[in-house]
């Protein structure tokens, strides 16, 4: 995925010397299949062989052997064909028919016991067995997929300071993909996000050292550090194929899992809730902001009419913090699904009627590539419900429960034990949530408004014209006519997002046709 690395020999980093790597050809194996039809083009050139010592009228003979050249040339082709068909189907079946032969486990341990001990006895210098451990069952749990890994020491610290909300580091959620890192996520206001680092992007190097010559572990150990230090990262944007050097200032990040705002106009106010991340205190701090929102409404003489969640670029956290979010939005029913290799793996989850809820008013739900996990869970239990319009671009597809259990005082481990599903029995892992309407984000210029103090403008025309033409007085009424709706006043927000004013548009449309129906 990443052979433009290679064209980069003459390439000088402003602050960090990368590596070169060493590249080297992929060796292919190809086999030949025969198929019994070339016997059937010896039998026929046979035939063709003894037509000819025949005494044919010569005026046949052209026609003939032109008739038996086109046959040939037909079935070159078709046997051709039938090679990479049978080939095809030849593969598929050993595709199949792999299976994996396991030996009983302590074959293995001794597998590992020998190598330990060779490299102990053989090698030139001292020997740490605990790191060689260590590496070896995270070599071995990566191997699984890319989710699942083994924390040892600070690893472990910063995995747990990273589940109650405040770690040092720049503020990214990542996996390892194809000996580079894959970037899900930045998190919002963090060095990451500010430095311009978005979902699918790639760091491929780290402080002047390829991730692929570091590993995963490394290189993630090297993005850290001390608050206030400097860290140079080497990223493959996701839409192009050039390296562009990015530095950063690390610092204490503190994650405040949920923003709120709120807009108000002549209908009532639609709430704006962002859902950072998933951590221990996002449904507490959820139930608050909203809340809040009503609060601020009422002050204004409003109510809260409408609800924009938005789980954006939010690489998901915690489970049970995911469901309470499903909860709390509705009445009851599934939220979400498990299925595993054990039987207490397979859980169904579902919302109890008997707890605090939402205002039950109209709702968005925005989502994009960066949407992840728990957040994927919460969407596609709103949308499956009908709860939510979901607004946005496909979302990541990250849908495997991942197990964390410490093992002793210093290490953890972490692996895949499920999958999730949505309450209408759809997986989420490497599929993503549709959304119900498809907006992809863009770059908007608004006009600017005619001035006030404008010698000439069409309200001005209007003016003259109603003078004129309206026999009633100008203080008068006819019974039954609704008030006037002042136009809304765009927000910021409105006019940066563009994701965000579609849902806005359609919150307050849903709101207008309520009001109307009454």
């Amino acid at each position: 995925m990443f052979d433009f690395i290679k064209k980069q020999k003459n390439y000088k980093p402003k602050s960090c010397h990368y590596e070169t790597p060493t590249w080297q050809p992929a060796s292919i194996n190809t086999r030949l299949i025969i198929v019994p039809i070339s016997n059937v083009i010896a039998i026929v050139r046979e035939e063709s062989c003894k037509l000819r010592k025949k005494k044919v009228q010569t005026f046949v003979t052209p026609y003939l052997k032109m008739s038996l050249n086109s046959f040939f040339s037909s079935l070159t082709l078709l046997t051709a064909f039938i090679v990479l068909l049978f080939s095809s189907v030849t593969f598929a079946e050993e595709e199949k028919k792999k299976e994996i032969n396991n030996q009983p486990l302590p074959y293995y341990c001794k597998q590992f016991q020998e190598v330990l001990q060779r490299v102990g006895k053989d090698y030139m210098g001292e020997v740490d067995y605990q790191k060689m451990t260590d590496e070896a069952i995270n070599g071995m749990l990566l191997s699984l997929d890319p989710y699942s890994g083994y924390f040892v020491d600070d690893d472990l610290e910063f995995f747990l300071d990273q589940t109650d909300g405040e770690f040092g580091g720049i503020g990214v959620e990542i996996i390892p993909d194809q000996g580079a890192i894959k970037v899900i996520s930045p998190i919002d206001d963090l060095p990451a996000y500010k430095a311009g680092i978005r979902a699918g992007d790639y760091i491929v190097g780290v402080n002047g050292q390829l991730v692929s010559t570091l590993g995963y572990n490394k290189a993630v150990r090297e993005m850290r550090g001390e608050p206030g230090t400097k860290l140079n990262l080497l990223v493959v944007k996701e839409d192009g194929n050039q390296t562009t050097e990015i530095d950063l200032i690390r610092e204490i990040v503190k994650i405040k899992p949920i923003k709120s705002d709120l807009e108000l106009d002549d209908y009532g106010g639609i709430g704006y809730i962002r859902i950072v991340t998933f951590n221990n205190q996002t449904i507490s701090e959820l139930k608050k902001a909203i809340k809040d929102l009503s609060k601020k409404a009422q002050l204004e003489k409003k109510d809260l009419k409408g609800l924009i969640l938005d789980v954006r670029n939010n690489p998901g956290g915690l489970l049970d913090q995911a469901v309470a979010v499903c909860e709390y939005f509705l009445d009851h029913g599934i939220i979400v699904s498990t299925k595993g290799k054990k039987d207490e793996e397979n859980v169904v989850i579902s919302a109890g009627r008997f707890v605090e809820k939402a205002p039950q008013i109209p709702m968005v739900v925005l989502i994009n590539s960066g949407s992840a996990s728990a957040s994927e869970i919460v969407a596609g239990a709103l949308q499956d419900h009908n709860r939510a319009i979901i607004i946005g671009t496909t979302s990541f597809g990250k849908g495997l429960v991942q197990t964390f259990t410490q093992i002793n005082k210093r290490a953890a481990v972490k692996f895949t034990t499920a999958k999730y599903f949505t309450p209408n029995g759809r997986s989420i892992n490497g599929k993503g949530i549709e959304p119900d309407i498809f907006i992809e984000n863009a770059k908007v210029e608004y006009a600017e408004k005619e001035k006030k103090g404008s010698a000439f403008n069409e309200s001005s025309i209007k003016s003259y014209l109603k003078k004129y033409n309206n026999e009633d007085k100008p203080d008068s009424k006819p019974a039954g006519t609704p008030e006037k709706i002042e136009d809304h006043k765009m927000s910021e927000k409105y006019k940066k997002d563009y994701q965000y004013a579609r849902a806005y548009d359609l919150i307050r449309g849903l709101i207008i046709r309520e009001k109307k129906s009454k």
